[in-house]
């Protein structure tokens, strides 16, 4: 039997949520998540949002890998964020301030997402508590690997940064390119190449 968005997402929420677990959405909840979140089966390379566009959507990624990327002013790609499976996904201030996106999120492989427009965003928060809950659980658990990101950057060695990245993602890290990988890190891809082959 198929999860529903509604179970998928509470599912998550608790994984994430630490100071208060046993989030329960309401059957009305339940009810207005399956129907307003739309199910994609997303093709590789395919872009959720690019940059220069205005974000309509939080999507839920029920299945696969999601690059965040722009360019610096060489014109370089610089990967600065990933999103995997049973994550929440979006340009964020794009969504909130009604601006054009500040960058890409891209599939890294066949992926699939659920999405619900902001309309019926804002339609949920005004009427429902746990959906409040698990804005704030989820936005919370990305302010916080955005500091630890932040600090590993700061503190550690890129053999370091590269052992903490495989420590919560390493069945899914190795499907990335190295070059993005490398980008992430702030490294060359063959500095990379040559942590892994003393780290394997």
């Amino acid at each position: 039997m198929c999860n529903t968005i509604a179970n998928l997402i509470e599912a998550s929420v608790n994984i994430e949520d630490n100071l208060n677990h046993g989030l329960r959405l309401t059957a009305e909840e339940e009810q207005f998540f399956n129907e307003h979140f739309q199910r994609y089966e997303m093709k590789k390379n395919t872009f959720l949002i690019q940059e220069g566009k205005k974000e309509r959507y939080l999507y839920f990624i029920e299945k696969g890998i999601m690059r965040y990327w722009t360019t610096n002013i060489k014109l370089r790609e610089i990967t600065f964020w990933f999103s995997f499976s049973n994550e929440f996904a979006n340009s964020y201030l794009s969504l909130m301030h009604d601006n054009p996106s500040a960058f890409n999120i891209q599939a890294l492989c066949n992926s699939v997402v659920w999405r619900i427009n902001t309309e019926d965003l804002s339609t949920i928060y005004e009427g429902s508590l746990n959906t409040n809950r698990i804005a704030r659980i989820v936005l919370e658990d990305v302010f916080t690997r955005k500091i630890e990101r932040e600090i590993s950057l700061l503190k550690l060695s890129p053999e370091d940064r590269y052992k903490e990245l495989i420590k919560y993602h390493k069945e899914l890290i190795f499907t990335i390119p190295l070059k993005y990988l490398a980008s992430y890190i702030g490294i060359t891809p063959q500095a990379l190449s040559r942590i892994r082959k003393r780290i394997y």
